[in-house]
């Protein structure tokens, strides 16, 4: 699959109420998702769809549609993400929290190993893009925070 195919399916979906779309074939993987307030479309592509190319792409077009005081915390690895310490313990944040840097916001789970992952920025959440128990790729957006000047 390359990108071609790709922005064809992002235009298909565009015309269409689909929220998430997610292909997987022998040449890689796929998975669109939209919905969100700051990022209309997202794209995660296998080695074989040419992810360098489709995921610069995508960021021109996200960065482009979110203010400059609204930062993306992104994951720092492949893993699932998890936005409490345990399965009966309440979440690090809400949408609409106060964070300050080096506070956890979320685990990311990587071999057996939680990693919490810390806030870079003083602020607050705006969104959560991520559902709990979610995979999440290196370099996906997990959170939106509205930094605070």
């Amino acid at each position: 699959m390359d990108i071609k195919d790709i922005k064809a399916i992002y235009k298909f979906l565009r015309e269409t109420d689909i929220v998430e779309f997610e292909l997987e074939g022998p040449e890689g993987k796929v998975r669109l998702k939209r919905g969100n307030a700051y990022a209309v479309q997202e794209a995660i592509a296998a080695p074989a769809a040419a992810p360098e190319e489709a995921k610069s792409v995508e960021a021109a077009k996200n960065e482009k549609a979110r203010p400059d005081n609204i930062k993306v915390v992104t994951s720092p690895m492949v893993g699932t993400f998890y936005r409490s310490p345990a399965p009966d313990a309440a979440p690090f944040i809400e949408t609409g929290s106060v964070v300050r840097k080096a506070q956890a916001l979320c685990i990311i789970e990587a071999m057996k190993l939680m990693n919490e992952i810390e806030s870079e920025y003083n602020g607050k959440v705006v969104s959560i893009l991520v559902e709990n128990g979610q995979p999440v790729e290196y370099g996906e957006p997990l959170f939106h925070i509205e930094v605070s000047k």
